[in-house]
């Protein structure tokens, strides 16, 4: 009974803390589409989404930099909200929050972790599919790419020809981020787990959309992960509990050999008269 009572009360938890936040995304959203007009398209509204993200996010991370004093809510449970409050994840929580902020309005997205002096997820950034290809957006300083003919470019645009495009950074820039490779989901992070996965994936869906898959962006909103995990725990706990409550009080078992207690029995059986003590 106090693990059905904990399963539940972490389930009405995660609920509503899930319900927050997608209020609060909820709001940034109506704020993104405040500022858009008639002239504005697909490219506007990343660009602009873009720019509420950095303003919202930017120079909070000083201020949360001892995120060990956020609790469990800043390590297991972490969610996009804690992103958004903290930026104590760098440019990964810019990408998380700009990720949701696009998700919102129904766009695919994807966070890549780049190649930089060797490593993957140096730095990471967003790309939104806008109905015809990806465009890359790096929210943490606040940057787009522009092509030549005037459409967002995409991180395969700035990765061949990125003499071209650096010269769009701003000051502030990092040049250590060339834009040389990227990667959307590190299948090595869980030996023998992931690559098998992997492996599954790419006999289904093929090599391309297994390389383009983001998985971090399936957690996004990660309290309604923890909700459906725990609502399957109470329901598989509950139904356990109900079934030992079946057997053990309403119809207990007295031994091996008779089914149920004879007091249980002899309530609901009918009783001959004339040998009461057919039960012994």
């Amino acid at each position: 009974m106090f693990l059905n009572g904990f399963l539940l009360a972490s389930v009405f938890y995660f609920l509503m803390e899930s319900t927050y936040e997608n209020g609060l995304f909820a709001s940034i959203k109506s704020d993104v589409q405040a500022r858009l007009d008639v002239n504005d398209n697909t490219d506007s509204l990343f660009v602009k989404a873009m720019h509420d993200c950095y303003h919202l996010m930017n120079n909070r991370a000083a201020t949360f930099a001892d995120g060990g004093l956020l609790g469990p809510e800043n390590g297991l449970f972490h969610s996009t909200s804690v992103d958004l409050m903290t930026t104590n994840g760098a440019c990964g929580s810019y990408s998380q929050v700009l990720a949701r902020i696009i998700r919102s309005f129904n766009f695919p997205v994807r966070i890549g972790q780049m190649l930089a002096q060797g490593h993957y997820g140096a730095h990471n950034v967003v790309e939104a599919n806008d109905g015809k290809h990806w465009v890359v957006l790096d929210p943490t300083f606040d940057l787009y790419f522009v092509r030549p003919d005037a459409q967002l470019a995409s991180f395969a645009d700035v990765h061949q020809d990125w003499p071209y495009y650096s010269r769009q950074v701003p000051a502030s820039y990092d040049l250590n981020y060339r834009y040389e490779d990227v990667r959307y989901t590190n299948w090595t992070k869980v030996p023998i787990l992931f690559p098998f996965v992997k492996k599954v994936l790419t006999l289904f869906i093929g090599a391309e959309r297994t390389n383009g898959m983001s998985i971090r962006t399936i957690f996004l909103n990660s309290y309604s992960v923890w909700f459906y995990v725990f609502l399957i725990l109470e329901i598989v706990l509950f139904v356990i509990t109900c079934k030992r409550y079946v057997r053990f009080i309403v119809i207990p078992r007295r031994n091996n050999h008779f089914p149920v207690a004879a007091g249980a029995f002899a309530k609901y059986a009918p009783v001959k008269e004339k040998d009461p003590t057919w039960l012994q």
